[in-house]
């Protein structure tokens, strides 16, 4: 599989889980594995937010719309601030300059077509030139309110705190990225 114009890199389960530097993402992942009981993609309708409460401000919901576009369905506090205008029903092609949405492209083609758990990890600059924050990223695939696997429940980790509102994002430079395929986690596993 082809990412970042690098073959990243395919992990088994625990050796994927283990690479998440951000505690908080566990019980997200918890969560999602044990809503594999018949399917290994569960529904969108069935995530509890109170399971991953820790993260809900830098959760976000996103939705590939049968246009090909993608949408977020919602976004944590923290996750709206940093990236300055996303909200329910943003259209990422409006958001992230191009470079940017192609490389996030691979990514989400990776969760929803490729079958696969992403864990990416880096840098991005920050609005004023100056700064950069280390960030840890994590996407699952879920099924939409039809049935298909056109929703990514993700979560965004940031190091740096942001001081003021108007230091956004800015620049996305290529990332580690790492995949685990569904086909090795067993249904019903919570790890």
């Amino acid at each position: 599989m082809q990412i970042d114009d690098a073959k990243c890199n395919e992990l088994e389960l625990d050796r994927f889980l283990s690479g998440f530097e951000d505690p908080r993402f566990e019980n997200l992942i918890r969560h999602w594995l044990a809503l594999r009981q018949d399917d290994p993609v569960p529904h969108r309708s069935a995530v509890d937010p109170a399971q991953f409460r820790d993260l809900l401000n830098i959760a976000w919901l996103l939705e590939r719309h049968p246009d090909g576009h993608y949408r977020y369905r919602l976004a944590g506090e923290t996750i709206a601030g940093i990236h300055g205008g996303i909200r329910h029903g943003s259209d990422t092609s409006a958001l992230f300059n191009p470079q940017a949405l192609e490389m996030f492209r691979a990514r989400w083609e990776a969760v929803l077509d490729g079958g696969h758990l992403v864990r990416a990890e880096g840098v991005v600059h920050l609005a004023d030139g100056y700064q950069v924050s280390r960030v840890e990223r994590l996407m699952l695939p879920l099924r939409g309110d039809d049935g298909a696997v056109s929703v990514i429940l993700g979560a965004t980790s940031y190091d740096r705190p942001r001081t003021a509102s108007h230091l956004t994002t800015r620049d996305f430079p290529p990332t580690d990225v790492q995949t685990c395929p569904l086909t090795g986690i067993p249904l019903g596993s919570n790890r």
